[in-house]
């Protein structure tokens, strides 16, 4: 079994939204946000890499979710996580079958190589949308004005103890 949080997994996105809770900074820098507007995303991960991956080597539980969350879309293997955001707090995070199954004010789109790389810490996310690497879904301007709370976010994902399955499986 593999040491760390598979990602993307229930499990991971559970502990990102501890790590987000458990970060004073961040809950600094994002108070206000999604206060009198929807602060909440939708990650949305395309291009997963599920052909070059052994999925029956994965935990019997991941092997469930990548039925459930995962879809064959025009953009490969594609999964979403809804991640909830208001005034310096992560009220939810979790995968989500359907964007329709929610209501966001934005959605963040990038390749899973993006994710993984952003994961690493290899891209910020506000460097990631200006350089095309992720494509945002709403107001720009709202992340600009919150560009150091989305930077925090970015490093608390860092914190969780990853295990990225392409390599691992």
């Amino acid at each position: 079994m593999a040491d760390g949080l598979i990602f993307p997994s229930s499990e991971w996105f559970e502990d990102y939204q501890a790590k987000v809770n458990g970060n004073e900074e961040y809950s600094e820098k994002s108070a206000g946000w999604g206060v009198d507007f929807n602060g909440d995303f939708i990650f949305k991960m395309t291009d997963m890499p599920l052909d070059d991956i052994d999925v029956e080597a994965m935990p019997e539980h991941i092997q469930e979710e990548l039925d459930q969350y995962v879809s064959e879309t025009s953009e490969g293997y594609t999964g979403q996580t809804f991640v909830g955001l208001e005034d310096g707090e992560c009220t939810d995070a979790y995968l989500i079958e359907s964007e329709d199954d929610v209501d966001n004010g934005f959605k963040l789109t990038g390749t899973y190589e993006n994710w993984v790389e952003l994961t690493r810490g290899n891209i910020g996310a506000v460097d990631g949308m200006m350089s095309g690497k992720f494509e945002l879904d709403g107001d720009m301007q709202k992340i600009l004005q919150y560009s150091d709370a989305a930077t925090l976010l970015t490093e608390c994902a860092t914190e969780v103890d990853s295990v990225f399955a392409h390599e691992e499986y």
